[in-house]
């Protein structure tokens, strides 16, 4: 059975789960939390609970095998629970959609909070970089050999998620790949799958990731090649 959970600007429709632990992923540079999200949705066959609906968010459907879904989700399986994303939450619901989710969190008696989230480098240096809430999750990420960020912000679901979580004495993280640009980086969202399963202790396979980043590379050098050896002429204005 479905149960609200309730702020000005949105609402949760799911079923309450237990002591589990939470992961949240939405869009953001490279579409990590998107990436790893459906990953584990598929490789674990987590069920759909839930949803969260506002009057403020975009007004679409996301396609899936053929079938429409809402396009914000609430999956289980396995011990998680997974909040999921396809669109960019504007930022004025951000606030107050994250209570929402820390209240659900709290009345669940949720273990943990992890969440998914990138940053734009001209280099990589780390494959990943992890922050927390508090001293005993950060702890937690120094004893499973997975790489600090000093300094920085953290913007968006995943910052406030941290904020309010702490708060609420649940201990949390969030895992950030770094990526070169805004497109898909679905070799950078297997690396993010690596340190999860390092943190969680399960076995995610990501070698689709692999695969599917080598693919976009291969096509990608396969284009520079043809335009080198056809290039159009230049455009004038």
């Amino acid at each position: 059975m479905k149960v609200e959970t309730r702020t000005d600007c949105c609402r949760i429709m799911s079923e309450n789960i237990e002591d589990a632990i939470i992961l949240e992923g939405s869009p953001g540079a490279g579409l990590i939390g998107n990436i790893v999200g459906w990953l584990l949705v598929d490789n674990l066959k987590m069920k759909e609970i839930g949803y969260i609906e506002s009057k403020y968010f975009p007004p679409l459907a996301v396609l899936y095998k053929g079938l429409t879904l809402h396009p914000f989700r609430i999956y289980e399986g396995e011990g998680l629970v997974l909040f999921l994303s396809d669109f960019i939450v504007p930022q004025n619901v951000v606030f107050d959609m994250t209570n929402a989710i820390v209240d659900w969190m709290d009345k669940n008696n949720s273990k943990e909070l992890i969440t998914f989230n990138s940053a734009i480098v001209r280099e990589k240096m780390n494959p990943t970089a992890a922050v927390a809430n508090s001293v005993e999750s950060l702890e937690k990420l120094k004893n499973k050999d997975i790489p600090i960020l000093q300094m920085g912000n953290l913007n968006g679901i995943s910052g406030t998620l941290l904020t309010q979580t702490a708060m609420k004495n649940i201990p949390g993280t969030c895992i950030l790949a770094e990526t070169l640009t805004q497109y898909p980086d679905p070799r950078a969202a297997a690396e993010v799958v690596q340190s999860l399963n390092k943190l969680i202790d399960i076995e995610l396979d990501y070698k689709p990731l692999i695969q599917e980043a080598e693919n976009i590379e291969s096509r990608l050098k396969k284009l520079a090649e043809e335009v080198k050896k056809d290039p159009q002429p230049p455009i004038y204005i």
